[in-house]
């Protein structure tokens, strides 16, 4: 997705040297034997696929799961409810989303996919802010200690995929995946609760997109995994220490 520091360089000359190379060979990079209409429906799919799985959006996918659980959090009162939604949706969607607008604005990122390593850290860095406001205005509401714990736990996701992201690149969409995994199976041990539906969602769903950010050439398998294996590790521990 984002390039890691000063390999852009090398990452542009790779790929003018495989234009080159397309231009003078008369062949396309799409997979041998495969369509031209197959591959570019394909492509599009991934794309859309990318957008919607976005990480500015997985933790409202997170508070939606949450909503949909047959536990004592499904029966909250609709305006709690309501509440929850729109202070989530405004912090961590349109904020960060109207943000990144501004800077693309004024130049200071060249993409709204933030492909530059200082571009990244940017709008990670007000990432990390912005969820630490909303785990601290949860913490002052009458609520379930699982909101709280879930909002502080995506802000140390953000934080330590900030650290990471200054020394490798990593898949932030596939660390948004393994969060929402970890979410669902801390409910299903905590709350004892059947959320079947929920989990095999998310695993087809969570699959489907890693696959995309590797077939659209953003991310390697390495790093799709890597991403994974860190959201799932750091939502893991976060979740664990603060809910205990």
């Amino acid at each position: 997705m984002w390039p890691q520091g000063n390999f852009q360089n090398e990452e542009e000359a790779t790929m003018d040297q495989g234009v080159n190379e397309s231009e003078g060979t008369g062949m396309d990079n799409r997979p041998e034997g495969m369509p031209e209409g197959r591959n570019d429906t394909i492509r599009r799919v991934a794309k859309v696929l990318s957008v919607i799985f976005h990480p500015v959006f997985m933790p409202l996918y997170g508070l939606l799961i949450i909503y949909s659980s047959h536990t004592l959090h499904s029966f909250m009162p609709v305006q709690i409810k309501r509440m929850i939604f729109i202070l989530v949706l405004a912090n961590n969607i349109m904020i960060p989303m109207a943000l990144a607008t501004v800077l693309y604005a004024r130049g200071a990122i060249r993409t709204f996919n933030a492909r530059d390593r200082n571009e990244r850290m940017i709008l990670l860095t007000f990432s990390v802010v912005m969820y630490t406001l909303t785990a601290l205005l949860l913490m002052k509401m009458q609520l379930p200690s699982l909101f709280r714990a879930y909002f502080i736990a995506i802000a140390f996701v953000t934080l330590i995929t900030l650290v990471i992201t200054v020394f490798y690149r990593i898949s932030l969409h596939a660390s948004g995946i393994g969060g929402l995994l970890v979410l669902i199976v801390f409910m299903i041990l905590l709350y004892h609760n059947s959320m079947v539906w929920q989990l095999v969602a998310v695993f087809i769903t969570g699959g489907a997109v890693m696959a995309s950010r590797i077939y659209l050439d953003d991310h390697s398998p390495r790093e799709v995994w890597t991403g994974l294996l860190a959201g799932m590790a750091v939502m893991g521990l976060s979740l664990f220490f603060i809910l205990k």
